[in-house]
């Protein structure tokens, strides 16, 4: 274990004693406190001024040794300290633990192996990945199973400046391009470059070797003018030279490279910028982004209608290769004039039949066949149109006579009925009644059939089968 001096002293060294199990040593320690935290060397071991008589060396155990050296690791020195460097080896474990590398390149390379615990991880504010700098809050720790020593990382924060802080700005503004919909563009929205361009917008540097390269390719597959919108492709400004250049292509070209070389992520960052991408998202012409390389990302990728791994390949991909196009020519030449030979051939042998149907001796005898076969074809129509008659007339007659006998037998039947009828009506005559002796007694017009119609002295009137007589009411009994 670590003493410290009872009596500080106001220098920046102080008296330690390292208690071992036998005996103690005492040791002068310095200390080095500045703005990045504490650290501490051995200086000299302070003579004891009794010292013990020596001893024979003692021997430990594997164990032993684990447990001094966590003794020693157990100190203020080394917990809750803050260390900055760069993020190498990150691994992250299914379980939930990071575990990576602390890394300082200089003068003296240095290293540290570092684990966070689920627990911790889960309150990062930001992934992880390699080439980060971060400065890490924990505390030494000494793994006996192992005879591993790593850093146990309770807090992990940016360091000032830096590639993480632009790492995070690219993550933030990846959120606010994603929120209004301008990244990513949906497949359905990215327009492919027309097959036979007339005019290639290029936006890069002037000075740059991409340039240079797209003109090499384009002159070798498919010579066409090219309209360089020069750029500023990194630094301060950058945004705002690539905003103006896109613009300043619209309705000038058919389709539109951005593009800039290889280079650190500090150097592609301005790709990153919202005006950049939202400038892409909004142009009128196809754009091809070609920054960097092909494992390069930007968010002005998703924002463009097609992005390749490098230049070359947009000048590849917005125009078609001469040679490619003159081969087929060619074999669609050589397609059509196999076509045509084949086509010539087979009209020549039909030109040839017709000449032979079309023979003067020939064409009399098809002549006289066709006479022939007209004329046999109106004696079958006559014979078909003969039998056709006289069946329809043996058809007509005997309908004739169904007609005939059922009118017969119908107006018998009605007959019949007429008479019966004639019956029935001459029996409701009134007068026939009065032909049996029968007679009508009226007074006034009117017929009497109750005795109560009738008084003393009215004059009737009674209708006989041959005539009437008039009568006077004398007794109503």
């Amino acid at each position: 274990m670590l003493a410290l001096n009872p009596n500080p002293s106001s220098s920046r060294t102080s008296n330690i004693i390292i208690m071992a199990k036998k005996a103690p040593v005492q040791a002068t320690l310095s200390f080095d406190e500045s703005e990045s935290g504490s650290a501490f060397s051995f200086i000299s071991p302070v003579k004891d001024p009794n010292p013990l008589p020596p001893k024979e060396p003692s021997v430990i155990t594997v164990s032993e040794l684990g447990e001094r050296i966590r003794d020693v690791l157990d100190c203020e020195l080394l917990t809750g300290i803050t260390v900055t460097g760069e993020v190498t080896g990150y691994r992250p474990n299914s379980s939930g633990h990071l575990y990576f590398s602390l890394t300082e390149k200089g003068e003296t390379d240095a290293a540290v192996s570092c684990v966070m615990w689920k627990y911790a991880a889960k309150h990062l504010a930001f992934p992880l990945k390699d080439g980060l700098a971060v400065n890490i809050t924990g505390h030494v720790d000494y793994y006996p199973p192992s005879g591993r020593m790593q850093f146990i990382v309770k807090k992990i924060e940016p360091a000032a400046g830096g590639k993480t802080g632009l790492y995070l700005q690219k993550e933030m503004w990846k959120k606010q391009l994603e929120a209004e919909g301008t990244i990513p563009r949906p497949e359905s929205e990215k327009r492919d470059p027309p097959l036979f361009p007339k005019c290639v917008g290029v936006v890069t540097s002037r000075t740059g070797s991409v340039l240079q390269d797209i003109r090499n390719v384009l002159s070798r597959r498919y010579p066409l003018p090219i309209l360089l919108a020069p750029a500023q492709v990194q630094g301060a400004g950058a945004e705002v030279s690539i905003v103006s250049a896109i613009e300043s292509l619209q309705g000038k070209v058919d389709v539109i490279i951005v593009a800039r070389g290889g280079g650190s992520f500090e150097d592609l960052f301005v790709f990153n910028h919202p005006d950049v991408v939202r400038a892409i998202r909004r142009s009128k012409v196809p754009i091809i982004s070609a920054v960097g390389h092909e494992t390069d990302t930007t968010l002005s990728d998703f924002a463009s209608d097609r992005r390749v791994p490098t230049p070359s390949a947009a000048a590849e991909t917005v125009v078609p290769d001469r040679t490619v196009l003159l081969n087929n020519l060619e074999e669609y030449r050589r397609r059509m004039h196999d076509r045509a030979r084949g086509i010539i051939s087979t009209n020549r042998s039909a030109v040839a039949e017709l000449k032979m149907r079309v023979d003067p001796s020939r064409l009399s005898r098809r002549l006289d066949m066709m006479h022939q076969q007209t004329a046999d074809l109106e004696e079958r129509i006559k014979s078909a149109f003969s039998r056709k008659l006289k069946v329809e007339a043996d058809s007509l007659e005997q309908l004739r006579d169904r007609i005939f006998k059922g009118a017969k037998t119908r107006i018998s039947t009605a007959v019949l009925e007429l008479s019966a009828q004639k019956e029935k009506i001459l029996s409701c005559d009134p007068k026939k009644p009065l032909e049996r002796g029968y007679a009508l007694v009226q007074m006034n017009g009117a017929v009497i059939r109750s005795k109560e119609q009738l008084k003393k002295d009215d004059h009737l009137t009674l209708c006989l089968s041959d005539g009437e007589v008039t009568a006077i009411v004398e007794k109503i009994s």
